[in-house]
């Protein structure tokens, strides 16, 4: 995914919290701009209005190949458990395109992730 965008990435929202969930307050999205090591995840947390949420590396929240349980109950809230692999792999430093990523969420959702513009704010 090239940025195009004067220093706005465009990131691939892959979790999200189903519409009418029950069990969690609030709207959870995690987005992904992948490109390795470096990948940076986007959480966001409740309503837009009133919204919290953070950017981490992929390496901040995969520690030895694993999801960092401090993690976990936003993974469960997007439903977003099938996304581990896919980052544990990018941690790792191995290649896995936006496209392979599309196609993982396609299969399983049956239609596009949506996207979203975002910077780079890990520096």
């Amino acid at each position: 995914m090239a940025d195009r965008t004067g220093g706005q990435l465009e990131f691939l929202v892959l979790g999200h919290s189903p519409e009418g969930a029950t069990g969690w307050p609030h709207p959870v999205t995690i987005s992904v701009y992948p490109r390795g090591k470096t990948t940076l995840l986007n959480f966001s947390m409740g309503p837009h209005i009133v919204n919290v949420g953070g950017q981490r590396s992929v390496t901040q929240v995969f520690l030895d190949g694993k999801l960092d349980e401090t993690y976990a109950e936003e993974f469960d809230a997007c439903e977003a458990r099938w996304l581990v692999p896919h980052l544990a792999r990018l941690a790792a430093g191995e290649k896995v395109t936006d496209r392979a990523l599309i196609k993982a969420y396609e299969s399983k959702f049956g239609h596009r992730p949506r996207t979203e513009r975002s910077a780079d704010y890990t520096f």
